[in-house]
């Protein structure tokens, strides 16, 4: 009977034993069951992706992480993501039921495209990512860069009709996910800032916490001749990175004026003369827009407003005028002068 309980206990511990070695051999399969994304920049977010359940990799061993995923690849794995339960269909329409399921939560706006095979762009990425996170908004590009749901491709590129990769997918659901618990994502300035301007042709409420006013007013400086502001753009010029000091040419900086407590405006307008006038004032950038506090500086620019613009002929011309202008001031609203008219192009 001792020696048939030895052999017992012996069992056990074999038994006990092979089972470690198993679970042990399962987790370091799945930290390397993919062969083509070790030291890939999304790494771990794979990692954790197929770990949820949401996506899986080839029958090769590869993930193929940097392949363009389709709108039918991203709208399932936001639904298995979320924990929708669909019943599954075989063949060519077996992304439709995951389609179906977004539509009645919200999540899939009419407007988004039916061409489910196709790659998923940026924006529409964007569109679905935002909505996932409260059906109640629009799914705008500002909202995603606002909320920290999509980062720029560079501080002045969001590349918003690029396609998406499944690596970046992955990163997107991944960011939904955190969202939905309750976290807090950083933000990329930049993209959230170049997103703005896209969408409302100012960048004071991501810099600023403002509201642009004017954007796309004229005015008319003489017969046949109108002033349009296009843009409204505050930049950093304490922040080495900010995109839109690029601009402006640093001769023409005062050694007086600290770069931490003030801030650049960026003003785009476009001037019209429909006929020829010799008779017209020739125009210049500082008319357009004043900045009446003489501590402030008109400063210079790649791609400024024509210094001096004569009306002899039938013309157009673009271009930015910027001034600094002190945090304490810029904080709390921006009034300029438009062609000797005070007005205010920014408050709360």
């Amino acid at each position: 009977m001792k020696k048939k309980g030895l052999i017992l206990i012996v069992v056990a511990a074999l038994c006990v034993l092979s089972l470690g070695y198993d679970a042990y051999s399962s987790m370091a399969q799945e930290g390397e069951r993919f062969k083509d994304i070790s030291g890939h920049w999304s790494e771990q977010a794979i990692q954790a992706a197929v770990k949820s359940g949401y996506v899986d990799g080839y029958a090769d061993g590869s993930f193929k992480p940097d392949t363009s995923i389709t709108r039918a690849e991203f709208i399932k794995m936001a639904a298995v993501a979320a924990g929708e339960l669909v019943t599954k269909v075989d063949g060519d329409g077996w992304y439709k039921p995951y389609v179906e399921r977004l539509k009645e939560k919200g999540v899939i706006p009419d407007i988004f495209p039916e061409g489910y095979a196709e790659p998923l762009q940026r924006y529409e990425m964007a569109m679905l990512s935002v909505k996932s996170t409260n059906k109640a908004l629009k799914g705008t590009m500002r909202e995603a860069t606002s909320f920290g749901l999509i980062h720029g491709v560079s501080t002045t590129d969001l590349d918003t009709y690029g396609t998406s990769t499944r690596a970046q997918a992955i990163t997107m659901i991944e960011r939904i996910l955190s969202v939905k618990r309750g976290d807090k994502l950083p933000v990329d300035k930049y993209a959230a800032s170049k997103a703005e301007i896209d969408e409302t042709g100012s960048n004071v409420g991501t810099m600023l916490g403002l509201k642009p006013r004017e954007i796309g007013t004229t005015w008319t400086y003489a017969e046949g001749v109108t002033v349009r502001l296009n843009k409204l753009i505050v930049a950093d010029p304490a922040d080495v990175d900010d995109p839109y000091m690029k601009m402006v040419k640093m001769s023409t900086w005062s050694n007086e004026t600290s770069r931490t407590d003030n801030k650049v405006i960026f003003a785009n307008f476009t001037v019209v003369s429909t006929e020829g006038a010799a008779s017209i004032q020739d125009l210049h950038p500082y008319q357009v827009l004043t900045q009446l506090d003489t501590t402030n500086h008109l400063l210079l620019l790649d791609h400024q407003l024509t210094r001096w613009i004569s009306f002899e002929k039938p013309q157009i011309h673009e271009g930015f005028v910027a001034y600094t202008l002190p945090n304490r001031i810029a904080n709390d609203r921006l009034v300029f002068d438009i062609l000797g008219k005070h007005t205010t192009l920014a408050e709360k």
